[in-house]
């Protein structure tokens, strides 16, 4: 019977961490880019340099326009899409953390 190679876990974690994060990013910046295509109260320089933000700080950038960015997202809809996006990397780096602990 051939013998498989086993991946060691601190790469498995890396790619949780990661997949996560991007998935996260994705969200937001998709939700940011969708709400100012569609905000008619934006000046296309105010639009412009949104735009930069999100793209230059990819974190940073899609959080600040939901958080301080005046969306016209409903409240509870950004505070679910933020907040499960926080907590889901939160728990990702967590257990991460304890597989890593465990291997070792």
């Amino acid at each position: 019977m051939p013998q498989t190679e086993q991946r060691p876990i601190a790469l498995t974690t890396y790619h949780l961490v990661i997949r996560r994060a991007v998935t996260a990013f994705a969200a937001w910046s998709t939700l940011a880019f969708w709400d100012l295509g569609r905000r008619t109260n934006l000046s296309r320089g105010a639009a412009i340099g949104w735009t930069a933000v999100i793209l230059l700080l990819p974190f940073i950038g899609a959080l600040a326009y939901h958080v301080v960015g005046g969306s016209e997202i409903p409240k509870p809809l950004r505070a679910t899409v933020v907040g499960g996006g926080l907590a889901i990397f939160a728990l990702a780096l967590l257990v991460g953390r304890l597989l890593g602990t465990a291997a070792a």
